[in-house]
């Protein structure tokens, strides 16, 4: 790829360039574009690895933003008034192929001046005129930056060599791994082997060392009050920042208390101004800075007390719900970990709220610094940088999780989406899939359709009954569970099930209900009238397809293979746990309603033919006098098995169904409830996995889940039938222990708090009022406190007529022990069904009937 007369801006701020010659042959690898609107284009951001610093080249190919529409360009000069013509610069007819018809289209090509002239001019722009006057418009919703990088053919994470006023691709592939591909790929045609040779270009380039830091600031405010940075009045009275080379705090100076510490450096400032000062020109030392909640709170607080008291050139670009840095890469955890498909199908669901403290106990075994209920400004200096400094600390602990693999799963997820590191770590999974679809069509020169086309001209309807209530169509089948407890418990995983489907039987919103009639009756489920196209049309069967062989075909056995260095199987191992996380949810986006490309018959169909192979399996299992105890979604449970039938059951499955079925894991013993999607499971290292089990849930008092988690500690440590006979015992002693404790008040009201965050303003809430709100209101009425939204309130449980108070208000003696007892046994009622164990005899110190009569 070459861009003509580019301009290379080294270590330069993106908001003051100075044009300066490029060095020949500098590999620098594309981090991000963005949009210069002082100049009226497109701005590449690149990680130089040898300087450590961003490097900035300009764009001057003249790629301008555009729309398509089906308006003639003597209409578009007939729709637009005179005081918007010097935005519209070109009007121009072009062929496009419509995969929805399967024919091709001319239609008409508007470029304009700016990225608002498409969509959001005021008071009016292109998009708007154009709908208002009839007319149809298509890929209009697409971000500047996005389409450029779709058009120029660049990849974001992506090596790139910069000689003279070229950027040229970086080979990666050697000509082993080019006949791998072929013997792979080679009998599927032209087409896939295109892409199967471009993915695996993409994948096969490690990631570049970054230098890498976390922050963390802290406001002056009281006590459950977050600070709005719409309002940054309060002073920031700490700042952290870790990283491998450093762990430092700075602290505004308050008396005369000198803090020194060994575990961390100590910078005391007499003046808030030199402390920001100093604070920010740390920051801009690193490529990479990690946040926790830092696009919301840390970096638009900073940036705007920085402004407020006349500081400039922070470096920090604030934008509608991001916020970025001109000279680094800005990663937000926070957004990071609340992505579903990161929680878990990357960390299994260790853990389950999204704040700080929660992904950190889950993931690292580690806390905040604990301060109760004092107020952040009326902290001991020592205490304050010691708080500040362990959100840092966590913070970077968890970018490091995976053996410093989370970087690397960003940049993989990055090339293949074509999004930007800071796009990929703030987006959902739906949005790479739509990413990587779009470029795709744009590089094929196909007319990439509006969600209102796909359902309108493929179908919305769905004919299979949903079982789960809000859905519309049958989902995936979850066979009853037989309660109990079942010992040598082996778990089958079908191997990516839905995008096999999607490769074998060629299933997406492009081939679903095509519109040849020769296709009609390629019918894949006889019970549904939808049908799939046979012609070969579409694109997107071949990308998950690819992807999918990719990982199973190769990257797996690669990871594996001693040939390759520690290394390269480590680059390797984590390109094939990132193409499964993007992979698992490939299906899913079909019958998401907000993913543009939405088709619920194709979603349907999928799961139809999910649920005919897993009943396909159970038969053959059977058939093979195998004891099936469970089955849910993807995989089957299957009884003290031997592993040479499990192996046969695996053969003959993938014979049938061309979908392989692989041994995912064996548990020491698995305990079943009565309930589907809810059971327990220990694995030979001891290791729990806990399954929509009500004691995992949230908003539940610390009491109630240190009882629970007691409990599963106790559970792992058995590894026999005899030995799980005395956890039970041990189980009844937790119980009562902790009912013991709540009947006779030996708790701390911290244990028994429920914590909610504030969405709205108080007087918002009309219609309902739930727990929190009644309590913080009592906040606001007794204790005089101004109660605003993103407050988080602690509250109790309490008799008399109020039922709730913020802890604040309440003392012992006022704490409804018996509703908590409830809140125990119902959060121990399923697990305790399943151990044939009641929480009312244990409670009371009865004992339970023995395990061989159990069974």
């Amino acid at each position: 790829m070459s861009i003509n007369s580019i301009s290379v801006l080294s270590e330069a701020s993106a908001s003051s360039y100075e044009e300066r010659p490029s060095e020949e042959g500098k590999i620098l690898y594309l981090i991000s574009v963005i949009y210069d609107g002082e100049k009226k284009s497109a701005v590449l951001r690149f990680y130089n690895p040898n300087t450590g610093k961003m490097e900035f080249i300009q764009d001057k190919t003249g790629h301008k933003p555009y729309l398509l529409t089906d308006a003639s360009p003597e209409d578009v000069e007939r729709i637009v008034p005179e005081n918007f013509k010097h935005r519209v610069l070109k009007a121009e007819r072009v062929e496009k192929y419509d995969v929805l018809s399967d024919r091709k289209l001319v239609l008409t090509k508007v470029e304009v001046s700016d990225p608002l002239a498409i969509g959001g001019a005021k008071p009016k722009d292109l998009r708007t005129m154009l709908k208002e006057a009839g007319f149809n418009v298509w890929e209009a919703n697409i971000k500047y930056y996005d389409s450029y990088t779709y058009d120029i053919g660049l990849i974001p994470g992506m090596p790139y060599r910069i000689k003279g006023d070229q950027i040229e691709p970086v080979a990666s592939m050697n000509e082993e791994e080019k006949r791998e591909i072929e013997k792979i790929f080679g009998e599927e045609g032209e087409k896939v082997l295109e892409i199967a040779f471009e993915m695996a270009s993409m994948l096969r380039h490690p990631v570049p060392k970054m230098k890498c830091a976390a922050i963390d600031i802290e406001v002056a405010a009281p006590a459950f009050q977050v600070p709005s940075p719409s309002e940054p009045k309060r002073p920031i009275i700490a700042a952290a920042i870790v990283g491998d080379d450093i762990k430092r705090v700075y602290l505004l100076k308050r008396g005369s208390d000198v803090v020194l510490s060994e575990d961390f450096e100590v910078i005391q400032h007499e003046d808030e101004i030199s402390l920001i000062r100093e604070f920010i020109n740390e920051i801009k030392k690193y490529a990479v800075i990690y946040t926790f909640n830092g696009d919301n709170f840390d970096l638009p607080y900073l940036a705007k007390r920085a402004k407020e008291l006349g500081i400039t050139n922070t470096g920090i670009r604030l934008e509608t719900d991001r916020a970025l840095l001109d000279e680094g890469i800005h990663i937000d955890l926070y957004k990071l970990f609340s992505n579903r498909s990161i929680q878990v199908y990357v960390f299994k669901n260790r853990y389950l709220g999204y704040t700080l403290d929660e992904v950190s106990e889950g993931l690292l075994g580690e806390k905040k610094v604990d301060i109760g209920s004092h107020d952040i400004a009326n902290l001991p200096p020592d205490k304050l940088a010691r708080y500040c400094i362990q959100d840092a600390k966590l913070t970077f602990s968890l970018a490091n999780l995976l053996d410093n693999g989370l970087l690397k799963l960003l940049f993989i997820f990055s090339r293949i989406s074509r999004m930007s590191l800071e796009e990929v770590s703030r987006h959902g999974i739906s949005q790479w899939i739509k990413s990587m679809i779009y470029s795709m069509y744009r590089r094929r020169n196909w007319l990439i359709p509006n969600s209102e086309d796909v359902t309108r001209i493929r179908g919305s309807k769905t004919f299979s009954r949903a079982i789960i209530k809000g859905k519309k169509y049958m989902g995936a089948i979850v066979l009853a569970p037989r309660p109990g407890v079942h010992f040598k418990a082996a778990v089958l995983d079908f191997a990516s099930m839905y995008p096999s489907i999607i490769k074998r039987w060629r299933i997406s919103f492009e081939t679903i209900n095509c519109p040849h009639e020769e296709c009609k009756m390629n019918k894949p489920v006889e019970e549904l009238p939808h049908w799939v196209c046979s012609k070969g049309v579409g694109i997107v069967p071949e990308i998950i397809g690819v992807l999918r062989d990719l990982r199973v075909k190769m990257y797996k056995k690669m990871a594996k293979n001693e040939r390759f260095s520690e290394e390269e199987r480590n680059w390797f191992d984590t390109v094939q746990n990132s193409l499964k996380v993007l992979l698992n949810a490939s299906y899913g986006v079909f019958g998401f309603e907000e993913f543009p490309l939405y088709s619920p018959p194709a979603a349907e169909m999928i799961t139809a033919i999910a649920r005919k192979a897993i009943m396909s399996a159970v038969r053959e299992a059977e058939n093979m006098s195998m004891s099936v105890i469970y089955g849910d979604t993807d995989s089957l449970f299957i009884e003290d098995a031997p592993i040479e039938k499990l192996q046969e059951l695996e053969r003959r499955v993938e014979a049938s169904l061309g979908i392989d079925l692989e041994l995912d894991k064996v548990y020491r013993y698995v305990v079943l409830s009565k309930l589907k999607k809810n059971y327990l499971g220990v694995t030979e290292d001891g290791h729990v996995d806990v399954k929509g089990l009500l004691g995992k849930k949230r908003n539940i008092p610390d009491i109630v889940k240190k009882a629970f988690f007691e409990t599963l500690d106790e559970l792992s440590r058995a590894r026999n039938k005899e030995e799980f006979e005395e956890s039970k015992k041990k189980i009844g002693e937790i119980i009562k222990k902790y009912v013991n404790r709540l009947r006779s008040r030996e708790f701390e009201m911290e244990e028994v708090c429920f914590r909610s965050t504030l969405n709205k303003r108080l007087g918002d809430y009309v219609k309902t009022t739930p727990q929190h709100v009644k309590a913080a209101r009592l906040l606001e009425e007794r204790l005089n406190m101004r109660i605003v939204p993103g407050d988080v309130i602690s509250y109790v449980k309490v008799t008399g007529r109020e039922g709730v108070k913020p802890v604040e208000l309440a003392g012992k003696q006022e704490v409804d022990v018996d509703k908590y007892i409830e809140i125990m046994r119902s959060t121990f009622q399923q697990i305790l069904d399943a151990l044939d164990l009641d929480f009312d005899s244990l409670a009371k110190g009865k004992t339970s009937e023995s395990l061989e009569g159990f069974l």
